[in-house]
Order: C-alpha cells, then sequence, then structure tokens
C-alpha cells in the first residue's frame, strides 16, 4: 500500500471515530463501529491504531503540528499577536476541540502541549524568546500553554461569549495589568 494510500486510511478512521463521538461516549464507540462508518476491516484498524487512544493521539499530534504551523507561517512580531493566533487557531479548530471537550479527551491534548513545551519554544523564534536555560523554558511554557488552554477551553463551553479579538485583547489587557506588579 502507498504511503499516501496508509496516509488516507489514517484520516478516514479519524473521521469516522470524531463522527461517532459526536453522538457516542468515548467509551460506548467500539472499534467495530469505527471499522464499519470508515469502510475499512478490522485488520486494517489495528494496522493503523492499536486502540481508540492511539486515535485520539493521533488527532492530538495532528493539532499540535497545525499549531505549530500557524505560528511558524504568521511568524507574530508582538506577544499578542501571538495571543491571537493561539485563539484563532482555537476558532479554526473549534468542531473537534468541542467533540473531544464534550468527551473530557481533551487533557490528552494538553498533555501533549506540555511535554512538548520546550520543543515548541525551540521550534519558532520569536522575539520574546530570550531564555536560554531549559528550566526556565519549561516553567514558562508551562505557564502559557496552561493560561492560554485555560481561556480557549472556558472559550469553547461558550464561544458566542466573545468574539475572538476581544478575547484576545482580554488577555493581553489581563496580562499586562499582571505584568505591571511584577
Amino acid at each position: 500500500m502507498s504511503r499516501r494510500i496508509a496516509e488516507q486510511t489514517k484520516e478516514w478512521i479519524i473521521e469516522a471515530f470524531i463522527d461517532l463521538l459526536k453522538t457516542k461516549s468515548f467509551e460506548e464507540i467500539k472499534t467495530t463501529e469505527i471499522c464499519k462508518k470508515a469502510q475499512v476491516s478490522r485488520n486494517t484498524f489495528y494496522r493503523k491504531f492499536n486502540s481508540k487512544n492511539d486515535i485520539v493521539e493521533k488527532i492530538a499530534d495532528n493539532l499540535i503540528v497545525n499549531y505549530i504551523s500557524q505560528i511558524q507561517n504568521k511568524s507574530p512580531e508582538k506577544f499578542q499577536d501571538l495571543i491571537t493566533i493561539v485563539f484563532q487557531f482555537g476558532k479554526d479548530n473549534f468542531e473537534i476541540l468541542k467533540t473531544l471537550s464534550d468527551n473530557n479527551l481533551l487533557s490528552i491534548v494538553l498533555k501533549k502541549l506540555n511535554s512538548l513545551g520546550p520543543k515548541l519554544y525551540q521550534s519558532v523564534e520569536l522575539p520574546w524568546h530570550t531564555f536560554n536555560s531549559d528550566d526556565s523554558i519549561k516553567i514558562m511554557m508551562n505557564f502559557f500553554i496552561g493560561g492560554f488552554w485555560n481561556i480557549l477551553t472556558d472559550w469553547i463551553s461558550n464561544p458566542s461569549k466573545y468574539l475572538i479579538d476581544e478575547l484576545a485583547e482580554k488577555t493581553t489587557a489581563a496580562l499586562e495589568n499582571v505584568i505591571m506588579f511584577i
């Protein structure tokens, strides 16, 4: 099987799984249902994934790759630009993030983000990236990933509360207010 077909098969399985997550809980979904919806055999499923958890891990990987790509492509000059990119990413991926949230699976994405924090920091050159100590980078990334993640997940639960630009402005204002007292 060619690499392109193998990747397409993975995508069909992921899409089928996400569709099922919209109407059933993670625990209720059976591998046979995923296979039927994706129109693949169980053998094919198990050649691509070991379990449903592996599918969630792959979804998390895809989201993180997409997130890094957006930051690299936009090269924000100001921190507020990065904040806007983070929340725009949330808006662009709202459906999948909401589906994961509704099934208590967002923690898997957060866990991956936290484990990749230092690599994320080093993968993108931004004007405020001035830390050179591994400990400082890890602490700073945990702080920002956790903060942004909490704001983003709160917004996912009530997206009509703020427009993305408003959310970015309020977050920036809150950070500026805190920084005045450091």
